[in-house]
């Protein structure tokens, strides 16, 4: 019962985040499609992606003791190693969006 009620948060708070990443993904394709310029953004899939996947894991996976130490240290650290990546490329390329958008001072 517990098991599944976190699972169930762990996923909810995660698609909130994901939500937010497909409003930045639209904003960088309208700044594309209305200006010309190339914006990448169809590198915000990959963070998505990898957040996806890290929170399935935590939440159904990670969430699960086996009582061997080995185990449990692997199946804790795989998705925070996941979320760290993701975070860190959603920080690029959010912030070459932003310079890109803000364009240079004159």
């Amino acid at each position: 019962m517990i098991h599944t009620i976190s699972s169930i948060l762990i996923l909810y708070s995660w698609i909130v985040v994901a939500v937010l990443i497909g409003f930045l993904f639209l904003i960088g394709r309208f700044y594309e499609l209305k200006f010309g310029q190339r914006s990448n953004y169809q590198w915000l899939l990959l963070p998505l992606g990898l957040f996806v996947i890290a929170a399935i894991w935590d939440a159904f996976l990670a969430n699960t003791y086996t009582g061997d130490p080995l185990l449990d240290f692997v199946g804790h650290i795989g998705p925070d190693l996941l979320f760290l990546l993701g975070g860190l490329i959603l920080i690029a390329l959010s912030y070459s969006l932003y310079r890109m958008m803000m364009g240079r001072k004159r």
